[in-house]
C-alpha cells in the first residue's frame, strides 16, 4: 500500500493519527500542512483531498480517511502489527474512544490560552477572521468548492462564537477534563492500560490527551494522580512516542510567528 498522511505537528488529532500509525509500524509519506501561518488547509490542492479543510487525512491507495477516529479503526483493521482492538476487549476499548471523542479538546486548549494572555483573545479573533477571508477567497476563485466553503464558513462562524463568547463554557470543560483524569486513574488502578490489560486504541488517544494537558500547562492533573502519572511516564517510554512526534511544548519562536501571522497577515 502507498500511504500518505496529511498532518500538522501540533494538531491534536494529527498526533493521534501519527501515534496509531507508529504503533502499527506503518510506512507512510508525510505531508505537513501549515494550518497556522500559511493556512495551507485552504489551498485548492488540499481542499480537493479534504473538503472539510481539516487535518489529519490519511490517503491509502486512493481511499481518503478524513478524521482521526476513522484512521484509528482503519489502521488497526487493514495494517499488520499488533491488534489494538481485540474482540475480547472491543466493547471497553470502543467505549473509551467514545468517551475521549465526546470531549472538546479545542475548548480546553483555547479557553486556557484566552485566560493566560490578554492579547490571545484579540489575536485569535483576528486569526478566525483571516481563516474566513481565505475561505471566501477560495470560493471566489474556485467555484467548484463553493459548497465546501459555505459549510466551512458556517462552522467557522459557530467556532468563533463559541470560543470568543464571554459566556463560553470553559469552567465546565475544565471540570470535564478533571473528571476524565479521575476516570483514567480508576481504570489504571485496575489494569495496566486504559481499557484493558494490553495496549490498545484507547491508549493511543489518552496518550495524546495527556500530552495536550502537558502542553497547555496542566501537568499537575497527571502528577497528582499516582496511577495516571506512572502510566504517562510509561507511555512516553514507548518506541512509538518519539516516532509520532507528540507535541508537549510550543516553542516561543513558533508562537511569535503564529501571533504575527494572526495579527498582521491577510
Amino acid at each position: 500500500m502507498h500511504n500518505i498522511l496529511y498532518s500538522n505537528n501540533s494538531s491534536y488529532y494529527s498526533m493521534i493519527a501519527r501515534l496509531v500509525l507508529a504503533e502499527k509500524a506503518v510506512a507512510y509519506e508525510l505531508h505537513n500542512i501549515d494550518i497556522h501561518i500559511k493556512m495551507e488547509q485552504f489551498s485548492p490542492e488540499f481542499v480537493s483531498i479534504q473538503p472539510k479543510m481539516t487535518v489529519p487525512v490519511l490517503v491509502c491507495d486512493g481511499v481518503n480517511l478524513a478524521d482521526s477516529h476513522q484512521i484509528l479503526l482503519f489502521a488497526n483493521k487493514h495494517f499488520s502489527g499488533p491488534d489494538l482492538c481485540p474482540a475480547e476487549d472491543e466493547a471497553a476499548i470502543l467505549k473509551s474512544l467514545d468517551l475521549h471523542y465526546a470531549f472538546s479538546i479545542e475548548d480546553l486548549t483555547m479557553g486556557k490560552a484566552l485566560r493566560k494572555s490578554p492579547i490571545a483573545g484579540f489575536a485569535l479573533g483576528c486569526g478566525l477572521k483571516r481563516a474566513a477571508r481565505r475561505c471566501q477567497e477560495l470560493m471566489r476563485t474556485h467555484t467548484e468548492f463553493k459548497s465546501a466553503c459555505e459549510n466551512k464558513l458556517k462552522l467557522e462562524d459557530e467556532r468563533q462564537r463559541l470560543i470568543l463568547s464571554k459566556e463560553n463554557n470553559y469552567a465546565q470543560v475544565l471540570a470535564q477534563a478533571i473528571k476524565l483524569c479521575d476516570s483514567l486513574e480508576v481504570e489504571l488502578s485496575q489494569h495496566e492500560f486504559a481499557a484493558s490489560k494490553h495496549y490498545s486504541l484507547a491508549d493511543v488517544v489518552w496518550t495524546v490527551f495527556l500530552a495536550r494537558l502537558v502542553m497547555i500547562g496542566f501537568e499537575s492533573f497527571i502528577a497528582e494522580r499516582k496511577h495516571l502519572n506512572a502510566y504517562w511516564q510509561k507511555m512516553t517510554q514507548r518506541k512509538s512516542y518519539p516516532e509520532a512526534n507528540l507535541c508537549t511544548k510550543m516553542p516561543l519562536k513558533f508562537l511569535l510567528k503564529v501571533m504575527f501571522a494572526l495579527l498582521f497577515k491577510k
